[in-house]
């Protein structure tokens, strides 16, 4: 059953539909799918909240699978071992035929459009709701685009107090999707007001220019309340899958492409067996061959890294490659190691990709893909892709004139792409090297060593179409092998900001940019490229490939402080970012005083924030840096946590009374903040009430002693609720027992609502 006002408001996406000629009805389907996935999603949904409240020791419960343990192969025949899976791997790698040989996209070649080696550049994220955000997507110069329905999505709720005539946003950007891509909105503007001025967006490329998309729908633990099958929320994955596929598959096999999804959040070999069944089911309804339906995978799981190998197996015949989700691939580390009080993550805004365990990390995704991906010694069937560039750009009529730090914006984007591109050279040597030197890449292009090089990361991430933001990243991902180097080599170049001197976009390396290049081994001494060497007796058994030193690299606990100003840092971009979402908007760009620019937050930086808060106060961390407590103050950009208050002193517990503290100075900073609004007589986009809805509901899940995996599950149920109704539910969620609240909804006490809320929060599931 469909909400009778999303029917109404959205007619055109419902009923019956022709796709690839046969009929096809979207309820239908919905609930087929619905009904045949399900268990299966509750299975895996349990799966995981077993293992987040196992008592094993992190090494034990994370550890790599056992050889013997079995998976299904939905191609069919008997499950194959994890050994099989790791061994048939190996044996592409090596061009060595075997039983167990594989590799992806056997059966169904990838399209030209589609192919993550053969469209260089960045990968464009974000919602198509409102209908500008899908413009500026088409319009921009990034190759790949993410039509973005879950992290950065369009609301799947109403937000309590919002006019029951405005549609929810999910279904809005699916309808936008339809109007474009059956060209209704060629040739039109689409107006809108905007700070009081009517703005005119066009679409300004032809269809053929259009970037690609792969479409991000929910993973398997978020459900549509608009959308019921035998009485239950429909999972969210099955509601946009179907409703892409069979509204848009002939109108874009009209315009030169296909249908291609980006599927999150995987964490098992049996969740990718539940996307699997999904696509090959509506690839048998439509009539077209099995793997037709194309897929990038976010790797952004700890613990779906565990069984990497065996995930892409099970989606060999459509997996194009798999993207380092970074920020929820940190959360998900922080979650892993919160049993553990000797496992205290530092500051996670010190934890970047170029961290020495997220360098392994990408690694690791790249060599996978690797081995997965090449067809007799070519590099043709998959790749790695890159992970998200989410610092951006102030608009030059910025109220502090904060566009002055642009500059740092621009060179972050660009120093990341090149880091990427360089992780992604991997070097195969066919004879001995000589020992301990290793080939620069100049060596390896002159032939002056024997072997097979790879350049694997061709494609990454960006939040923002802005144009020098994207061309910024789009330069070291499509530079030639040849103009590598002369990107590092170029004269330095440097613009002043505020009396700093910052590289511009095209400068060669500085020095310290050079340390952190050479720290990790994608440069020598001399400044000379030095791709990944891999011999191939390296990998010519599982036991080598999958090594109890590679866990250690990928998975161990990295180094760093713990501060009272970075603490009060996340609870400043959790408490922002939560307030956003209790207004409807999951993709919001928060004004980051510390690094000086805009950061674009989502849920999955809301994951790390909350998962990292909620640890701290749990073991009651050691601040391990004198520092002090932040009060809010007018500065030159704007009302920020600027200064200083109670000194911190090193060795001091961050317990329930100094989190307490930092409760109260975000309080003082919200109120001087709105208050500086009203002195620009600034409005502001959104309900300013929610403030303290979010304060009441961060206080009461980070002094809990449950945690939750996805913490933006509690806002999605709170923040349609009713006051009311929403009390009862932080009631359900944080102070009572599952048993408790079954009683008290048997007795009338408490609405269903607050046991519903409770279990999806929880992933409690009584599995059929």
């Amino acid at each position: 059953m469909i909400h009778e006002t999303i029917l109404q408001t959205f007619p055109a996406l419902f009923g019956a539909k022709k796709v690839g000629g046969r009929e096809l009805d979207v309820e239908q389907t919905i609930e087929v799918l619905t009904r045949e996935l399900r268990p299966a999603i509750a299975h895996c949904l349990n799966a995981r909240r077993v293992i987040l409240s196992s008592p094993l020791p992190v090494r034990k419960k994370y550890a790599w699978p056992a050889w013997d343990e079995r998976y299904e192969d939905p191609v069919g025949g008997r499950p194959w071992t994890y050994r099989e899976i790791v061994q048939g791997m190996i044996d592409n790698f090596l061009d060595r035929p075997s039983p167990h040989s594989w590799r992806l996209n056997d059966e169904v070649p990838i399209p030209a459009d589609a192919h993550p080696l053969r469209n260089a550049g960045l990968e464009l994220t974000g919602p198509w709701h409102p209908l500008d955000m899908a413009f500026n997507a088409l319009n921009s110069a990034a190759p790949m685009n993410m039509p973005d329905f879950e992290d950065a999505s369009p609301t799947h709720f109403r937000p309590e107090g919002a006019s029951v005539r405005e549609p929810v946003a999910v279904f809005s950007a699916l309808q936008n999707a339809k109007e474009i891509f059956e060209e209704q909105w060629k040739d039109r503007a689409y107006e809108v007001v905007k700070k009081n001025k009517t703005r005119a967006y066009r679409i300004a490329r032809d269809a053929a220019q259009w970037p690609t998309r792969f479409v991000r729908p929910p993973s398997i633990h978020l459900h549509f309340d608009q959308v019921l099958v035998d009485g239950q929320p429909a999972p969210g994955l099955v509601v946009v899958a179907v409703l892409w596929t069979l509204n848009n598959y002939d109108a874009l096999q009209r315009l030169g492409t296909g249908v291609y999804f980006y599927i999150p959040k995987m964490q098992s070999p049996h969740e990718a067996l539940i996307v699997e069944r999904l696509f090959s089911r509506l690839e048998g309804m439509i009539g077209i061959p099995a793997g037709t339906i194309k897929i990038k995978m976010l790797y952004e799981e700890g613990n779906g890294g565990r069984t990497l190998p065996a995930i892409v197996w099970t989606l060999r015949r459509r997996l194009l490659g798999t993207n380092v989700g970074r920020w929820d691939y940190l959360g998900s580390l922080i979650e892993m190691w919160k049993d553990d009080p000797n496992g205290i993550f530092p500051d996670p805004q010190t934890v970047g990709m170029s961290a020495p365990n997220m360098i392994a990390y990408q690694r690791y995704n790249a060599l996978v893909m690797l081995l997965a991906g090449l067809k007799h010694g070519e590099f043709t069937q998959g790749a790695p892709i890159g992970g998200m560039a989410a610092v951006m750009i102030y608009q030059q009529g910025d109220t502090y004139g904060r566009a002055r730090y642009n500059q740092l914006a621009l060179r972050a984007m660009a120093i990341d792409k090149l880091r990427e591109r360089l992780l992604g050279l991997m070097f195969v040597p066919s004879e001995p090297l000589p020992a301990g030197v290793p080939p620069t890449l100049e060596a390896i292009l002159a032939g002056q060593v024997k072997g097979k090089l790879y350049d694997a990361y061709r494609q990454s991430w960006v939040a923002s179409p802005e144009t020098s933001y994207v061309a910024a990243g789009n330069k070291p991902l499509r530079a030639s092998l040849a103009e590598l180097q002369a990107l590092l080599d170029a004269p330095r170049q440097t613009v002043d900001v505020k009396g700093k001197p910052v590289p511009t976009v095209d400068s060669g390396l500085t020095e310290g940019e050079s340390q952190v290049l050479h720290s990790r081994g994608l440069i020598d001494a001399a400044g000379k490229i030095t791709p990944r060497v891999i011999p191939p007796e390296s990998l010519d058994a599982p036991e080598k490939f999958l090594s109890p030193e590679l866990w250690e690299s990928i998975y161990g606990v990295p180094t760093g402080d713990v501060t009272i100003e970075h603490i009060q840092h996340a609870f400043y971009m959790a408490a922002n970012y939560g307030y956003q979402i209790l207004n409807g908007n999951f993709a919001a760009a928060i004004d980051d005083y510390e690094l000086h620019l805009r950061f674009m937050n989502d849920l999955a930086t809301y994951r790390i924030d909350m998962s990292w808060l909620w640890t701290l106060l749990r073991h009651k961390a050691i601040i391990t840096k004198a520092g002090h407590l932040k009060h809010a103050q007018l500065t030159e950009d704007g009302v920020v946590p600027a200064r200083d208050g109670e000194a911190v002193k090193a060795g001091t517990p961050f317990t329930a009374e100094l989190f307490a503290k930092v409760f109260e100075a975000h309080n003082e900073w919200t109120a001087a903040f709105f208050a500086e609004q009203d002195k620009h007589g600034e409005q502001g986009r959104f309900d300013r009430s929610k403030a303290a809805v979010i304060m009441e509901l961060l206080q009461k899940q980070l002094l809990s002693p449950r945690y939750i995996q996805h913490s933006a599950r509690v806002l999605f149920v709170v923040g349609p609720a009713a006051p009311e109704v929403r009390r009862e539910m932080l009631e359900a969620i944080f102070d009572l027992t599952r048993e408790e609240l079954r009683k008290r909804v048997s007795a009338g006490s408490i609405s269903p609502a607050a046991l519903a809320a409770h279990d999806y929060v929880f992933d409690v599931f009584e599995e059929q």
